[in-house]
């Protein structure tokens, strides 16, 4: 735990604020997986903090937003680079 608070801490992936008044907040929960060598010695214990999803709100909490490249899409793309000569 210490270990993936301290990447947490490296990689400035969360901040801590104070939660203004009338905001719902998020929680978060800590998951733990011991890794296991193939001969089923343990080889690591690992742990990681989630947020628990199941209490955010579409649209409010988070917004989903996710563009998907078709193959006609890509298709499409290239051609119009081959009329344009622009370099991609």
């Amino acid at each position: 735990m210490e270990e993936e608070i301290k990447t947490i801490e490296k990689n400035n992936t969360l901040e801590l604020v104070i939660c203004p008044h009338g905001e719902d907040i998020i929680r978060v929960k800590w998951v733990y997986k011991t890794k296991l060598n193939p001969d089923g010695t343990i080889q690591k214990h690992k742990a990681r903090m989630v947020a628990k999803g199941y209490s955010q709100q579409p649209r409010i909490d988070y917004e989903t937003f996710a563009p998907i490249a078709t193959q006609k899409k890509k298709l499409h793309i290239f051609s119009q680079r081959h009329v344009t000569k622009i370099k991609i």
